[in-house]
């Protein structure tokens, strides 16, 4: 079942826009002057100058798109009191000033202080929105074995202090895991908290990916890596064919964290034999 969704309002993204065509018109104009003058190394670099500035744009609105559906996130699954919404509402007015003068990171700043406020006085919310962390997760399996070990290691890559949270097993509908879900304790930042689960997977899996559920493992290796930073999540994938025969179509889909999505999936059309692919996917916050 596909999801729709209505655009956001225009008047949201006025001054990024407006921030944007500043932007673009002050290096096309150095561009332009650089080629006029037929100094073609200038015009090079105004281009790549051009492209950094975007791209650092890029990542300050979409940072601060975060926080904001971060606190829409609070505000929804959590009763919220008459000083928090005063504060809420103080704070994205302040927010909307800086948006309407480009400070995007100053914005975000703002916002995410609020969250940080919020999620003080909140039960345990979605880690996997809320706070800064990396997740491996990795399965392996017996020879000829129709269940396995699913290996899941957490570290704390934030500044702070990592709270103790429930981790279901990140595996596919249908699997079976014991245990169900396993505690991660409280992590100081660069500690690392290590969970097993064992695994069973899908008859219907099995068959429609490659055979016998032993069989994918001996022929397929793939580790996962999630990572959740102020910009987002990004899942890395590296997968190794261990055969001597090449695979073609093979569609990476990993286990998603609750409450993130994505519109598609990376696609290998071609894997050579012992060889190995990486591939990252960028995931969006569900509404």
């Amino acid at each position: 079942m596909s999801e729709t969704q209505s655009p956001p309002p225009r008047g949201s993204y006025r001054a990024q826009v407006t921030r944007l065509n500043l932007i673009l018109d002050e290096h096309l104009r150095l561009i332009q002057e650089s080629v006029t003058d037929k100094h073609a190394r200038d015009a090079k670099r105004s281009i790549h100058q051009a492209r950094n500035d975007i791209d650092q744009l890029k990542g300050q609105v979409g940072r601060m798109h975060r926080a904001i559906g971060m606190m829409h996130t609070i505000i929804r699954e959590r009763s919220t009191s008459e000083p928090e919404l005063v504060d809420v509402l103080l704070t994205m007015k302040t927010a909307e000033t800086l948006i309407l003068r480009g400070a995007f990171d100053e914005a975000s700043l703002q916002l995410e202080r609020l969250v940080e406020h919020l999620l003080a006085n909140s039960a345990a919310l979605n880690p996997f929105i809320f706070y800064e962390f990396w997740m491996g997760v990795e399965a392996r399996w017996d020879m000829g074995s129709e269940s396995g070990k699913l290996l899941v290691r957490v570290e704390n890559t934030s500044d702070g202090l990592l709270p103790g949270f429930n981790v279901k097993a990140p595996v596919p509908p249908n699997w079976r895991s014991s245990p169900q879900s396993q505690s991660i304790i409280a992590l100081g930042p660069g500690e690392t908290h290590d969970l097993v689960f064992n695994i069973i997977p899908s008859a219907m899996a099995a068959i429609r990916d490659i055979g016998a559920p032993g069989s994918l493992q001996e022929r397929l290796s793939i580790q996962t890596g999630y990572n959740l930073t102020k910009e987002g999540l990004t899942i890395d994938c590296r997968i190794e064919n261990k055969t001597d025969e090449t695979m073609t179509e093979v569609l990476v889909t990993p286990w998603i964290p609750p409450g993130w999505k994505t519109n598609s999936w990376p696609l290998i059309r071609t894997l050579e034999p012992n060889k190995t692919e990486f591939v990252a996917i960028n995931l969006d916050l569900a509404k």
